[in-house]
């Protein structure tokens, strides 16, 4: 198999799974015990402080002097990557074993991959339960109470039940994904896609939406993917152990951007404006029955 090189951004990730180790050294330890495959690790650093690690092979970090934002960091540590496929991980997640090879046996270039995601109870190091979502979903600006925006998140629990168990969906088509896990060919993301845009920099990252609608509506045919073979279980953050860390207005600058570019079919490459991508997935939570209605007023409102 293709080397996969695994890129951590990371940033004040202070937060001590156990007594004098760190969630990130944590994590970065769970990918050498879990990785069966020939790969690599590049640990990013958004500014101090940094950290130390074991001698591990094929394994580097890079210290900038100053938080350059998430989206910047990523496109930094892909484009230092030497493998074929890249596997983007949060600084604080839990891994299946051989989740590497397994993401990889089943790929198509032209693919945006997830797997099946978990809670981490990271002072545990196990899942928080045996909960776990397969679907996230794009939700609709529309309809959002705190304004015109994709909200974060997405989980689809009604459709990861529907198909639990049914293995002809255990590589199946999910809308989004969460930004915490995801694979790709290191060619498409980087000269297909083009990384990520840096309109917001220091916003909130909107990775799913920027990545998986880029995949669904350009001229290569490509497709988000979730591979249910493997896991991966994130850490959820709350406010006294938050790494990226946006102010009120970063993040509502982020998120008026992205869905104005986006509902605004703004991106030139695309070969599919935003409807049918909508349509594509209907019926979605959080999208009303007159969806097409408030999408139509829209465009005429922002002409």
């Amino acid at each position: 198999m293709a080397k996969v090189s695994i890129i951590v951004p990371s940033c004040n990730e202070a937060f001590e799974v156990s007594p004098g180790v760190t969630v990130l050294q944590r994590t970065v330890q769970e990918i050498y015990e879990k990785a069966t495959g020939d790969f690599e690790v590049i640990v990013g650093f958004n500014g101090p402080p940094y950290q130390k690690f074991p001698e591990y092979p094929n394994f580097k970090t890079v210290n900038l002097p100053e938080n350059v934002g998430i989206k910047m960091m990523v496109n930094i540590l892909a484009i230092m990557t030497k493998g074929k496929y890249i596997y983007k991980t949060d600084a604080h997640c839990m891994f299946g074993k051989g989740f590497d090879e397994i993401l990889q046996a089943d790929m198509e270039d032209n693919w945006v991959v997830t797997p099946r995601f978990y809670v981490l109870n990271a002072k545990e190091w196990k899942w928080q339960d045996n909960r776990h979502y397969d679907y996230f979903y794009l939700c609709c600006p529309f309809t959002d109470p705190r304004g015109f925006r994709f909200k974060a998140g997405g989980h689809w629990p009604q459709r990861t039940a529907e198909r639990e168990g049914n293995h002809k969906y255990d590589i199946d088509e999910t809308p989004q994904f969460h930004g915490s896990g995801w694979f790709v060919e290191k060619d498409f993301f980087l000269n297909k896609i083009g990384g990520f845009p840096c309109l917001d920099p220091m916003g909130h990252a909107q990775e799913p939406p920027n990545i998986g609608l880029k995949t669904w509506l350009g001229p290569w045919e490509g497709k988000v993917m979730v591979n249910k073979k493997t896991w991966y279980a994130h850490m959820h953050q709350d406010g006294s152990a938050k790494g990226y860390r946006y102010t009120r207005q970063q993040e509502r600058t982020s998120y008026d951007v992205w869905a104005r570019y986006w509902m605004g079919d703004k991106w030139e490459e695309r070969i599919h404006n935003i409807d049918w991508f909508i349509e594509k997935f209907m019926p979605m939570p959080t999208w009303p029955e007159n969806w097409r209605e408030l999408l139509e007023n829209y465009r005429k409102s922002n002409k």
